[in-house]
């Protein structure tokens, strides 16, 4: 066969072999997924002041602060219980649980940061819940995602 016409049938030939499930389709991860949990344990160093919330492409931004020294050892989880009100719209909540990576009264001062984490909702969130409405448990703050 001619090399030029190979070059020319290959785009073809690996246009063919791509499959349409829309279940593999790409998305786009923004951050660490949603956890979906049995139980939710209560913990003592969850202090912290969430400041401001938004959700973009089901993209869940949270930018939280805390007293302490520094944010490196801070952690923030997402968590649900995985449970979807069905109502229109539909509702749901999760709590976030942060961790500021020192043991209780260890703080040598007294800073106040600010840190903005992100947390990926879509292989929570599927277009059979949406639109909805996430309650984030403990502070007030309610988001209306389409």
């Amino acid at each position: 066969m001619n090399p030029f016409l190979s070059f020319l049938l290959l785009p073809a030939v690996l246009l063919t072999a791509c499959n349409d499930d829309d279940d593999n389709a790409f998305r786009l991860a923004c951050g660490p997924d949603i956890q979906i949990v049995d139980v939710i344990v209560e913990r003592e160093f969850d202090d912290f002041h969430l400041d401001s919330a938004r959700v973009t492409d089901l993209c869940l931004e949270v930018t939280i602060s805390a007293s302490g020294c520094g944010s490196q050892g801070w952690t923030l989880d997402l968590i649900t219980f995985g449970e979807v009100a069905e109502s229109y719209p539909t509702q749901t909540s999760a709590r976030l649980l942060f961790d500021d990576g020192v043991a209780d009264g260890d703080f040598t001062c007294a800073a106040y940061i600010t840190e903005t984490y992100t947390f990926d909702l879509s292989p929570y969130l599927t277009p059979g819940t949406l639109p909805t409405v996430l309650s984030l448990t403990g502070t007030e703050t309610t988001l209306s995602i389409e």
